[in-house]
């Protein structure tokens, strides 16, 4: 119970003296939303329709934290949650630092890395109590979905340009991801998208990994022809065929088709600031963060044992050729 020693007034809602916080349907996770939602300038009214309660209540529990500095989270019965090591703690809060994953990924890391298992709920409230994550308002239902993907390593890459912001400067990212590993293969940040600059960065790619059976790409002028995409003769089009490679078109404003360098792009937006550049956030992405579509293991690892035989018998043979 809470009670507050003077009445408020928000927006013509009178809250009154006492303010009863002991029962309530507002969970922990509830009032801690509507604090942080509030203190973004969220509406009182988007709050009680979103929680399904009164705007009274939300008032309340505004006044309350006014008051008192701390968040009026409810007197929920059962057996409080045990207290977290300070060890533990410690631990999750170094791991998130190193490697800069969410909690479920974290619980694979520090499992792998450490040998200790502790339950991702655990470090969601660590990293929750440290300001590490937010609680997200908006709460969606599971989507059935269908995963697309090679079954082997070389067989399909994705690519795309991407925009980015760097050192404040707008720059133009280039890369190529091995759409069954997740594997970033190839790379580059330039002034301007261009075909020729495509090809100058697949090139680095063929020589490190070889060459994919098929290309996937939007139907950018960097790829295609924008008078007649289907039977135009482009340099980049040509270009492939003369590696032995299929292109493959994804389909006009569905950028879902590509949505594994979409998605990768939107990690590097976010973390390049922080990383310092774009290497650092290929080498995060390929060698550190682990992908739960891999059963969390990281993309430099699932890309050699994806490979089929017959490529890594091929790769075997360069490197010996390369120590002879």
């Amino acid at each position: 119970m809470l009670v507050s020693e003077s009445s408020e007034e928000y927006g013509g809602s009178q809250i009154s003296e006492v303010l009863y916080l002991g029962v309530s349907k507002l969970s922990d996770r509830d009032i801690l939303g509507i604090i942080r939602q509030w203190k973004r300038g969220r509406p009182v009214r988007d709050l009680a329709d979103y929680h399904h309660v009164s705007r009274q209540r939300i008032y309340q529990i505004i006044a309350a934290y006014r008051q008192t500095g701390c968040y009026p989270y409810p007197q929920t019965p059962g057996r409080k949650p045990a207290q977290i090591p300070h060890e533990t703690e410690t631990l999750v809060l170094a791991a998130h630092d190193q490697y800069s994953l969410g909690p479920t990924h974290l619980e694979k890391k520090i499992e792998e890395v450490d040998g200790m298992h502790i339950p991702h709920n655990t470090i969601y409230r660590i990293l929750l109590e440290h300001g590490r994550v937010e609680v997200c308002m908006k709460k969606r239902k599971q989507r059935k979905w269908v995963r697309y993907e090679r079954d082997h390593a070389m067989s399909l890459w994705q690519g795309d340009w991407k925009m980015i912001s760097l050192d404040g400067q707008n720059r133009w990212l280039i890369a190529f991801m091995d759409d069954s590993s997740r594997l970033i293969t190839c790379y580059g940040v330039f002034d301007r998208p261009t075909t020729h600059f495509t090809m100058q960065i697949l090139e680095q790619g063929f020589r490190e990994y070889g060459t994919p059976l098929e290309i996937l790409t939007d139907n950018g002028s960097q790829f295609v022809s924008a008078r007649n995409p289907k039977t135009a003769d482009h340099t980049f089009r040509k270009f492939l065929e003369s590696h032995g490679i299929r292109h493959i078109r994804a389909r006009v404003n569905h950028p879902q088709t590509n949505g594994k360098i979409e998605r990768f792009f939107g990690e590097v937006e976010r973390r390049a600031h922080r990383f310092g550049s774009v290497d650092a956030v290929v080498h995060w992405h390929n060698e550190i963060k682990p992908h739960s579509s891999l059963d969390y293991d990281e993309p430099a690892h699932a890309f050699w044992y994806r490979l089929p035989p017959e490529r890594i018998l091929g790769y075997a043979q360069r490197w010996m050729d390369a120590q002879e």
